[in-house]
């Protein structure tokens, strides 16, 4: 899906990747939908660990930044949401994790800034969504080979998170 696109992935190509016989395949996921869903169940799972890590981690702000900005992870992403597009039936697994996903980062973003007294200037949720609206498009320009402006939109949002933190971390 990453070298060739969502539209490259059929059951017969999986099927040949994992050494197995297409029937079989057919057995465990009898439309190319069911199995395309049980991609995206096992990607989202181990997703969530990796959001809940960052979550987790001592210094949330730079670790959710990071998380946000890591390319494989979000261009994977972007080939399941341009999926969605072309097949309603994946449609509601993206929508259903992308909005848990968002909750919890929300969850802990309010508890920072609200348990702090910091103000980011908008709110818990407007920033989760911005973090992940900015990092998704410099990952899907980067991909096409469009550069400008990338520099200074990090480097925006990193000083941003960076006067966060340090407020964050002065008031706890």
């Amino acid at each position: 899906m990453l070298e060739e696109g969502y539209a490259a992935v059929t059951v017969r190509r999986v099927a040949k990747v994992a050494g197995v016989s297409s029937t079989l395949l057919h057995y465990y996921y009898p439309t190319a939908d069911d199995l395309l869903i049980a991609i995206y169940r096992h990607r989202s799972g181990q997703d969530l660990v990796q959001l809940q890590r960052a979550l987790d981690a001592p210094d949330p702000i730079c670790a959710l930044w990071a998380y946000q900005t890591d390319s494989a992870r979000t261009a994977l992403g972007v080939e399941f949401l341009a999926l969605a597009n072309h097949r309603k039936a994946i449609r509601g697994e993206i929508a259903r994790f992308a909005e848990y996903s968002r909750s919890l980062q929300t969850k802990t973003l309010s508890r920072l800034l609200d348990g702090s007294g910091v103000t980011a200037g908008c709110s818990p949720v407007c920033l989760s969504m911005l973090l992940t609206s900015v990092s998704r498009n410099l990952i899907m320009e980067s991909g096409v080979g469009i550069a400008s402006g990338h520099g200074e939109a990090r480097a925006y949002v990193e000083s941003a998170l960076a006067r966060l933190r340090r407020s964050w971390e002065r008031d706890r």
